[in-house]
């Protein structure tokens, strides 16, 4: 016997989260992200692969994408945390009920409701309030503990180059759990507006020690 909306949900237990970059300041002491040419880990992970590791070795815990590669288009408000998560066509914001618009600090009573989704006419979207972020978490099998590690990126390069390795690996393999993966961080020329510019991207997942089905 199951519960609708509960038994299905899984969650998996985060040990720690590994960043694409650190804070810094400004001369005026405001903070803004920096990219790094490395992963930035949590000591216990530094202690295995080394203080600015380019590679991690990796395995995913399941089968089902979802649970540890979830992709959206996500709002957050200073005040509110996160305030809208869509796919492009549908989304669940956090609405005033008295305006029916996606809710401010100073909404009184607010409710979840479902919106159209299209980042192309999104204001939020437009002034970078709203982005696409993928949470990818994976086991580290060489580091103790037992659960995943996240890694959010938001960009359209490293995130096409994961789905697309995902692809490619269940399609020879027939599967994506346990298998030993590796994922990389390395330069790649993109253009965009037309105009050419390196920049750091996740690599398509690359795989060794792979045995191909016989059937």
């Amino acid at each position: 016997m199951s519960i609708k909306g509960i038994s299905e949900v899984v969650r998996l237990p985060r040990l720690g989260k590994i960043r694409l970059g650190v804070k810094k300041e400004t001369d005026s002491g405001t903070p803004y992200p920096s990219p790094t040419d490395y992963f930035v880990c949590p000591e216990e992970v530094r202690k295995v692969f080394g203080e600015k590791p380019r590679e991690l070795r990796i395995m995913f815990p399941t089968n089902d994408q979802s649970q540890w590669a979830g992709q959206y288009l996500r709002c957050y408000s200073a005040s509110r945390g996160l305030i809208c998560r869509g796919d492009g066509e549908t989304a669940i914001a956090r609405v005033d009920i008295r305006t029916g618009e996606i809710a401010g600090r100073d909404a009184a009573e607010t409710e979840l409701s479902e919106i159209r989704c299209n980042p192309h006419s999104c204001a939020y979207y437009g002034r970078g309030q709203c982005r696409r972020v993928m949470n990818l978490q994976f086991l580290l099998p060489d580091c103790p503990g037992f659960g995943v590690y996240q890694l959010d990126t938001s960009s359209f390069h490293s995130i096409v180059n994961v789905n697309s390795s995902l692809e490619l690996i269940s399609g020879i393999c027939g599967r994506l759990s346990m298998i030993p993966l590796s994922l990389k961080l390395v330069e790649q020329e993109v253009q965009p507006e037309g105009r050419r510019k390196t920049v750091r991207v996740l690599s398509p997942v690359s795989y060794t020690h792979l045995t191909l089905p016989t059937n």
